[in-house]
């Protein structure tokens, strides 16, 4: 439609045709000119001490959920059905964050954190809360999440797996930084910041890695002058603990001897791993390809100590030994082990099945793997680079036309192009695993992925929480998919 020319503020232009004869420009009193314009609430002031909040429920990373002037707080250290008062930390357009500062009315969960640190450290956020309580609130958001956005609810809930909720963590990355007054801090991130904050011990850790927190401490405040140290990595292995020094310029002499001794001394083994390089060096400089050693469902796997692995033996174990259980797999089966990594699930299921394959998109898990298979004399599986998010190869296709079962382990991202293809596969006729197991480290990633394997034919039959992470708001599930006949 034509118009005359632009109008002037507050008059619109009339279309040529009817209105022709008229005033070419009529007055506008839509409210949108003539209302006064709506004042942005102001945001609130960070520290405000807020007045006494009732928690209505958890939020999905185990904060404390209130409503503060019609937006949704979420507050630090608080729990469900507690009355508090809280210090405001951001004030969002949508929604506030707060940390509690007095408790008022206390829920009966609430217990004193096991830990010197958790005042300021933020590498568990739990610790207020019960063990118990704190497996059903991870519990709770896995099937609400799975609900909410996949529309499923399990036949039924496994029982949590679980371990000791003190001294299971195998392995640890310590920052380091050099104070003005020339003392080191060797810890973790503080909440809600950027610095870090002074670990003596830390609760979560293995006792025989926790000992090596002060001895380090000791060892970078003598050596503090050359600042060349940047992270502490600890790794917990069968033949003992090991220490992985990361610095940005090369260590004099004294102190690489300094930590030879500590090694010796401590009864650990000690690598560097210079700034810019993949790879470790050993005390002199030189190169080094060294393996450790740990069991997974009674096999000793050889890895690499920047391999990823599990970092709670315990409950890796119990996971293993339940997703075995979970795809039932007959002597006859050929099952695919999908993120495969070095084998965590594969080589353990290669006793159960006529033949496995694992896949994994990053080639030197597929070469450790395969190597731990070889050391082991398991010849009935097999390991496959592969980009998992293409399934256009028609080897890959064949394998999931002869599948029995088939096992997921993605990152947090999920598997969607993964599950799109099974599913397309599926309703082709080209997919005839019947049981799938999903194991998930992210509830909301599961749940997308649970909807695509429903529209496939997938039915949830079981689903249950893993406490891989006692004491943190990290959430680890296992999902069993059965094929709707």
């Amino acid at each position: 439609m034509a118009y005359k020319k632009p109008g002037f503020l507050g008059k619109k232009p009339v279309p040529h045709g009817k209105g022709a004869g008229r005033d070419p420009y009529v007055r506008d009193d839509s409210p949108r000119l003539t209302a006064p314009r709506r004042e942005q609430p102001q945001p609130l002031q960070r520290n405000k001490r807020l007045g006494e909040l009732l928690i209505d429920r958890f939020s999905h990373d185990g904060r404390g959920l209130a409503s503060l002037d019609g937006k949704t707080l979420f507050v630090d250290g608080a729990i469900a059905g507690e009355t508090v008062t809280a210090r405001l930390l951001e004030d969002h357009p949508r929604f506030a964050e707060a940390r509690v500062e007095d408790v008022i009315l206390a829920s009966p969960d609430r217990v004193e954190p096991p830990c010197a640190h958790y005042a300021t450290c933020g590498g568990c956020q739990l610790q207020h809360l019960k063990p118990e309580a704190q497996l059903l609130m991870k519990q709770q958001v896995v099937l609400e999440q799975v609900h909410r956005w996949g529309g499923l609810t399990p036949k039924r809930v496994l029982p949590p797996l679980r371990s000791e909720s003190l001294g299971y963590r195998s392995r640890a990355r310590l920052g380091v930084w050099y104070e003005a007054d020339s003392s080191v801090t060797l810890g973790f991130r503080q909440q809600q910041r950027k610095t870090l904050t002074n670990i003596e011990s830390c609760s979560v850790l293995l006792p025989a890695l926790n000992r090596l927190i002060g001895p380090l401490r000791q060892w970078l405040q003598a050596r503090v002058a050359n600042k060349a140290v940047t992270h502490i990595e600890l790794v917990a292995a069968q033949s003992g603990p090991a220490v992985i020094v990361r610095h940005t310029k090369p260590l004099v002499a004294l102190q690489r001897q300094a930590l030879a001794e500590l090694a010796q001394r401590e009864s650990c083994q000690v690598w560097l791993e210079p700034n810019g390089n993949q790879g470790l060096t050993d005390l002199e400089g030189s190169p080094v390809d060294p393996h450790l050693v740990l069991d997974v469902a009674g096999l000793p796997l050889h890895f690499h100590p920047q391999d990823f692995t599990q970092v709670n033996p315990a409950v890796n174990g119990r996971m293993v030994q339940q997703a075995l259980e979970l795809l039932a797999p007959g002597t006859n089966d050929l099952v695919l082990d999908f993120f495969c990594g070095m084998g965590n699930f594969t080589l353990p299921m290669a006793s159960r099945v006529a033949r496995v394959i694992g896949l994994e998109v990053v080639e030197p898990m597929v070469t450790r793997a395969q190597a731990n298979a070889t050391r082991l004399g398991l010849d009935n599986l097999e390991f496959l680079k592969a980009d998992l998010s293409q399934m256009d190869s028609p080897r890959l296709r064949q394998l999931c036309s002869q599948a029995s079962a088939i096992l997921l382990d993605p990152p947090r991202d999920g598997a969607k192009e993964l599950v799109t293809q099974l599913r397309d596969l599926r309703r082709k006729g080209q997919l005839s695993a019947q049981r799938i197991v999903y194991v998930s480290c992210n509830p909301a990633t599961l749940a997308r992925d649970a909807a695509l394997l429903a529209e496939a034919g997938y039915g949830l039959d079981a689903l249950g929480v893993m406490d891989m992470f006692p004491h943190t708001s990290h959430v680890e599930s296992m999902a069993l998919f059965l094929y709707k006949q």
